[in-house]
């Protein structure tokens, strides 16, 4: 790398420049995950429901996205808004591409968090008269999202690298800005070798945070699980006295 070419990118004014498309990488990420979130449980809900049709076309629906390439449904998702006149704006409609391609995703999670919980505190909280819906919020999902956290983060650090799919349909992100950079100055190697090393940072701590999430979450279990056996077994001993 020539130092006429790293110099560019130690200027104040383009790094505040790349700084607004990280900014806005981040800010689409963020939303899109929120409201996938919202869209996965829903979606999870409904594929745990006795009602076979909503069940069968939530799982159509989870299944069908999830075999299909983010770009494929983001760019789908783009044109689609465009054709029915739905006036999203290039960030809405990458956001709004994001959450349908992520919802699906995070369904699966949500659906597998829910299952997690002992199938006796469901039946405990349907004894004392709480519906499907007041189980599921009050004492399901409460827990189910504890032990989600680590896919959750796991499903950001995706969503973060999606967002560069929005370049081409000029979401003016992190790496659309990286471009315009290099082809002011000719330097796409040193300007896209620090792009990658932003994401790397990123996705990295993110990456870290998951796993010692899921660690101190496994350990919460085991200590719990050695709680109860040890209460189990004092009970036993106690009966034979």
């Amino acid at each position: 790398m020539e130092l006429s070419r790293i110099q560019p990118l130690l200027d104040p004014a383009i790094l505040r420049f790349l700084g607004g498309g990280l900014a806005l990488t981040l800010t689409v990420a963020t939303a899109a995950v929120i409201l996938s979130l919202l869209g996965g449980t829903v979606l999870a809900i409904c594929r745990l429901s006795r009602f076979r049709p909503v069940a069968l076309a939530a799982a159509g629906y989870v299944e069908g996205i999830r075999s299909l390439p983010s770009f494929l449904v983001l760019i789908y998702v783009y044109f689609g808004a465009y054709r029915m006149s739905f006036d999203l704006g290039t960030v809405g409609s990458v956001i709004l591409g994001l959450t349908v391609y992520h919802s699906a995703k995070l369904a699966e999670v949500v659906r597998a968090g829910i299952q997690s919980i002992d199938r006796g505190q469901v039946e405990a909280a349907r004894s004392l008269g709480l519906g499907f819906m007041q189980t599921m919020w009050s004492v399901v999902l409460p827990q189910g999202f504890r032990r989600m956290l680590p896919p959750l983060v796991s499903e950001l650090v995706l969503c973060i690298k999606n967002t560069s799919i929005g370049f081409v349909v000029g979401l003016n992100e992190l790496l659309r800005r990286g471009t315009i950079v290099y082809q002011e100055y000719f330097n796409p190697i040193e300007t896209l070798a620090l792009i990658a090393i932003v994401y790397w940072a990123i996705c990295f701590g993110l990456s870290s945070a998951a796993r010692r999430l899921e660690l101190s979450g496994a350990q919460r279990a085991e200590r719990a699980s050695a709680l109860s056996s040890e209460a189990l077994l004092d009970r036993l001993h106690a009966r034979e006295v």
